[in-house]
């Protein structure tokens, strides 16, 4: 099995983000047992998917063209300043465990609140092997960091576009009229690659 979907939710990171202080909260063996579980529970649900383009900057009437998607924000020209090629990616973990917390919030929201902060650790630790794979794709290049759609001057509604030229339909990904990606923990980002010499 890939590398990119072979891994394990951090029980740690999963704390942190239930609000855990690593150094302050201390957690009893039995809840930290139980915590474990849960995780188990989630790792199951995960249906990780990805999707990856590439294409070469150009840039045209102060705008990026890249085989078809029109890019018009200052932020990704100063991000890919410096870039030959840029670099789009759509990450997911699935439909399972939003349909899970769905049922879980109507009798049992500490569970819930558990695999949602599992499943936000997970997106997060399936984006870093989706970089990684990128990055050792790429070995004559350096790479920028991530910009998502929505942030700076890049807006939300350039999601629907982004997502289509990256295809992310075939990894099960939908947009909702307010440009919410579906499954919930899904992330698109745009990357440059810089040349090393």
């Amino acid at each position: 099995m890939s590398q990119i979907y072979n891994f394990k939710i951090n029980y740690e990171q999963v704390l942190a983000r239930m609000g855990a202080n690593k150094f302050k909260t201390r957690i009893d063996e039995k809840t930290e047992s139980a915590i474990k579980e849960t995780l188990d529970n989630v790792q199951k649900l995960l249906q990780p998917g990805y999707a990856i383009a590439y294409a070469d900057k150009v840039i045209s009437d102060g705008k990026i063209n890249a085989d078809g998607l029109i890019i018009e924000s200052s932020d990704i020209m100063k991000l890919l300043n410096n870039s030959q090629k840029l670099c789009g990616f759509v990450a997911t973990i699935g439909n399972a465990l939003d349909q899970k917390i769905e049922l879980l919030q109507k009798n049992d929201k500490t569970t819930a609140f558990i695999y949602d902060a599992a499943g936000s650790v997970a997106i997060e630790q399936l984006v870093t092997a989706v970089n990684n794979e990128i990055k050792n794709s790429n070995p004559d290049f350096i790479l920028t960091k991530r910009f998502s759609v929505g942030y700076g001057d890049w807006k939300i509604e350039n999601q629907k576009g982004f997502l289509k030229w990256l295809g992310a339909e075939k990894i099960g990904i939908t947009l909702s009229e307010t440009f919410q990606m579906s499954p919930r923990k899904s992330v698109s980002a745009i990357i440059g690659l810089i040349p090393l010499k």
